[in-house]
């Protein structure tokens, strides 16, 4: 039996997502590498190293960042 999916909000937009309800899971769904963003969970800025172990759960916010170097 597979799971439900859950709705989030990522970038200012619902989204279904699957399982597994990880940031590191979300980000994968979607083409991005976690070495590559910066990613705020419900308004907190999220260390590299909490992004497989955050669970997401319905009605979550997510804000995707890609950096970009410059001046």
């Amino acid at each position: 039996m597979s799971a439900d999916p859950i709705q989030v909000i990522v970038n200012g937009e619902v989204k279904q997502i699957f399982p597994p309800y990880t940031i590191t899971g979300l980000l994968e769904g979607i083409g991005w590498k976690a070495t590559q963003v910066v990613v705020e969970h419900n308004g907190r800025v999220l260390p590299r190293a909490e992004l497989g172990v955050t669970t997401i759960t319905n009605g979550d916010r997510i804000e995707i960042i890609l950096p970009v170097a410059g001046g």
